[in-house]
């Protein structure tokens, strides 16, 4: 199938399919962000060889995204995987801290064609982003604008670059001046946004200080009146829309009443070729699905639609149980009466404008 083919073709909801795969490059990183797993981990790179078996393994894949819980440009073999799922008509997209955007490595990300890349973000000032991450606002900022420059040299409208925002509870005032920072480095790629993650595979490994800063009922709520009051925020967002990256396809292409996308067309795969059925569960030897090369992929398929199966029965297993994605049964009724309220309401105003005198 052609590259234009694959991205008018949306997934389908068939459970014997990978369409969607998240690669973990490695679990090395520049930078030691308090909140990030990965420091907890082995550091290790994926295997090449595990790369080629996964392309093999399925044929129906659309769109990889080349991030983990390392930096993926530390991986020496990035570009190579990048290439190799190219050659196959594969879409690809990152997620990266953004220091190591080198004219070098600005340049193989415009020749190989990755169409979209978020780089990680929680505060706007050179104080608050090194305290988070131990490293320089400034080098990122100098490698998003390299990257936004050479593209526009070259004529080319990828890949759009946005920001991948966590918020912690000192930082949910900081989005208008990340928004500010978007729209100065002249960003296309809009934003994602979530909370500071209390799954267990997250929190497990925060310290005090980090837990302090946990968003409660009440930050959320702030948070999310924050961004609907702030017009500058919602532009932000908004474009996020418009751009190709792995989530966002994913989330378009297989919508599920209980949330979760991922088992109905995805699959995660972590540096040890370990499969996983979301990126948020990080032991694989306990919760995995199987290992790339050596578990056939009809009982990894048939372990996927079983937990598809649990979270529509709202039995959630052990490794999914506190995830944002996950929607409980009385949230789906809940969702269902507002929208039916909702539309009621737009019924009611149509025909008091249509109603005659």
């Amino acid at each position: 199938m052609s590259d234009r083919a694959k991205a008018e073709t949306p997934g389908r909801n068939s459970g014997d399919k990978v369409v969607f795969a998240q690669v973990e490059p490695t679990t090395r990183c520049n930078f030691i962000c308090g909140f990030c797993s990965g420091r907890q981990m082995d550091q290790t790179d994926f295997a090449a060889e595990d790369f080629q078996r996964l392309l093999d393994s399925f044929p129906d894949l659309q769109h990889i995204e080349l991030q983990g819980e390392g930096e993926p440009l530390l991986h020496k073999g990035f570009f190579d995987m990048a290439r190799q799922a190219r050659e196959r008509g594969i879409h690809l997209s990152m997620i990266t801290n953004g220091s190591l955007l080198n004219d070098e490595r600005v340049a193989s990300i415009l020749d190989v064609g990755i169409e979209a890349i978020y780089v990680s973000i929680e505060s706007p000032d050179e104080a608050g982003f090194q305290n988070i991450r131990g490293g320089l606002l400034s080098k990122v900022k100098a490698g998003i604008t390299r990257l936004l420059a050479a593209r526009n040299a070259r004529g080319m409208e990828r890949p759009t670059v946005g920001f991948a925002i966590t918020v912690l509870k000192d930082t949910i005032d900081t989005l208008p001046a990340i928004a500010d920072l978007y729209r100065a480095l002249g960003m296309d790629g809009g934003a994602t946004v979530q909370a500071l993650n209390r799954m267990e595979s997250y929190a497990g490994v925060y310290d005090a200080d980090m837990e302090a800063r946990l968003l409660a009922r009440e930050d959320n709520i702030r948070m999310k009146q924050l961004i609907r009051s702030t017009p500058k925020i919602g532009a932000m967002l908004a474009q996020t829309r418009k751009t190709r990256h792995f989530y966002i396809e994913m989330g378009k292409s297989f919508p599920a009443e209980h949330g979760c996308p991922w088992v109905k067309g995805a699959l995660y795969v972590d540096r040890h070729g370990g499969i996983a059925s979301c990126c948020m569960v990080k032991d694989t030897a306990k919760y995995g699905l199987g290992k790339i090369g050596l578990t056939p992929m009809e009982v990894v398929l048939e372990k996927r639609r079983q937990i598809d199966e649990a979270l529509q029965a709202g039995k959630p297993p052990e490794q999914c149980r506190g995830c944002g994605y996950y929607r409980s049964p009385e949230r789906r009724e809940a969702i269902r009466l507002n929208r039916l309220a909702v539309q009621k309401r737009r019924a009611q105003t149509v025909a008091r404008v249509l109603k005659p005198g």
